[in-house]
């Protein structure tokens, strides 16, 4: 029975390495497979820095993190990882070179991400990524085609949100006008009313025509931006 616990708790720790739990406890500590959790972060494509943080975390309950026994359960589970398909998959997304997978270690890897990235970091998805604003893929630097692509997706982008931006002023314009109206409907109203003195019939015309200048340079705003969209329009149309 309680070896199986002890099972249980090694198979647990493991685990909770590779689920990016780099705190350990007293019982952690005690029951750790230490080829294991090496291994678990090799497989895992994780470099070795978090040991410190386990052998730090043991130390605290008197107890030594065998490093020499992650280390070569490390080496192994890279040995699993940094494989051809894996390299080929991660270039294929247009993600940067794990450096774990040392090139002159795991050659296969190197040759498999270099397919990847190849495959990635072509014009139509530079184009892709530049029209969805993101940033230019450093993995991507050595390939002119994909640098193109985005420069050209990008300038579209920009086009596109400084579009959207006017569109938004035209509409919040055309709102303010339709309240300067709706002022000047209620200053209308006042000054037909029975119970409005003098004094408050001079003051609502004097509203009214400050409302319908508000409305005339508002007018006058709209005949702008609807040129700037125009011209911004036109531009995207020639990319």
């Amino acid at each position: 029975m309680f070896s199986r616990k002890i099972s249980w708790f090694a198979t647990a720790a493991a685990f909770l390495m590779l689920a990016g739990c780099a705190t350990m406890n007293e019982q952690e500590c005690r029951v750790a497979d230490w080829h294991a959790i090496g291994y678990q972060h090799g497989a895992n494509g994780q470099g070795t820095q978090s040991f410190s943080e386990y052998q730090s975390d043991c130390a605290d309950h008197n107890i030594r993190a065998d490093f020499q026994a992650f280390k070569e359960g490390h080496k192994s589970g890279l040995s699993d990882f940094c494989v051809f398909e894996r390299g080929k998959n991660l270039g294929l997304k247009g993600a940067s070179y794990n450096a774990n997978c040392t090139a002159t270690r795991y050659p296969d890897f190197k040759a498999g991400y270099d397919m990847g990235i190849e495959g990635f970091c072509t014009y139509e998805n530079g184009l892709t990524s530049g029209k969805a604003g993101g940033k230019l893929s450093p993995a991507c630097s050595e390939f002119p085609r994909f640098a193109e692509g985005y420069q050209e997706g990008y300038a579209r982008h920009e086009l596109v949100t400084a579009i959207s931006r006017v569109d938004d002023q035209l509409t919040a314009t055309e709102q303010k006008i339709v309240e300067e109206r709706q002022f000047i409907e209620d200053s209308e109203a006042l000054i037909v009313s029975d119970g409005t003195t003098p004094e408050q019939r001079a003051d609502a015309l004097e509203d009214i025509n400050y409302h319908r200048e508000e409305i005339s340079r508002l007018k006058h705003e709209l005949l702008i931006l609807d040129d700037e969209r125009r011209e911004l329009i036109q531009t995207l149309e020639t990319l």
